[in-house]
């Protein structure tokens, strides 16, 4: 499981778009990654769609907000066009779920990417945020971290 001050490790998903992101990309600046399980669910929906509404609130800031699931890319795209969301979504499709497992954020039962989120700061983890599945994260939370840094 990654810990509060370690660096990010080498990564490399496709976004929504099937572009190729990397962890070397996402350890320039501050970014907030956000692991959740499931694609068109309704508390990912409302999680997302959270981040979505404070957008202007990360930019203003400098935080790039990228969300991770084990959903395939043509799946995200859907999603993330049907939600209009204004930020990436990573698939960590195949080998299913490699990046979630490597973070400590995959639940071998069901086969998903659980809540977890990192705020990264030039590549260095600063804070990790936990929910559960059946529970979106506090916004407020992630405002309180990245005006911390």
């Amino acid at each position: 499981m990654i810990q509060a001050g370690s660096r990010l490790f080498d990564f490399s998903l496709q976004n929504q778009y099937g572009e190729s992101i990397t962890s070397t990309g996402l350890s320039q600046g501050r970014v907030l990654v956000v692991f959740y399980p499931w694609a068109f669910s309704r508390v990912c929906g409302s999680e997302l769609a959270a981040l979505n509404e404070e957008q202007d609130y990360f930019a203003q800031r400098g935080v790039r907000v990228v969300g991770i699931s084990v959903d395939h890319k043509f799946t995200l795209r859907n999603y993330a066009e049907s939600m209009e969301l204004k930020f990436e979504l990573l698939a960590d499709f195949w080998p299913h779920g490699e990046v979630a497992r490597r973070v400590g954020a995959f639940d071998v039962d069901q086969g998903v990417a659980t809540r977890l989120s990192l705020l990264v700061d030039d590549g260095v983890v600063r804070n990790i945020f936990h929910g559960a599945m059946n529970e979106a994260r506090e916004i407020q939370d992630y405002k309180d971290a990245i005006d911390a840094l």
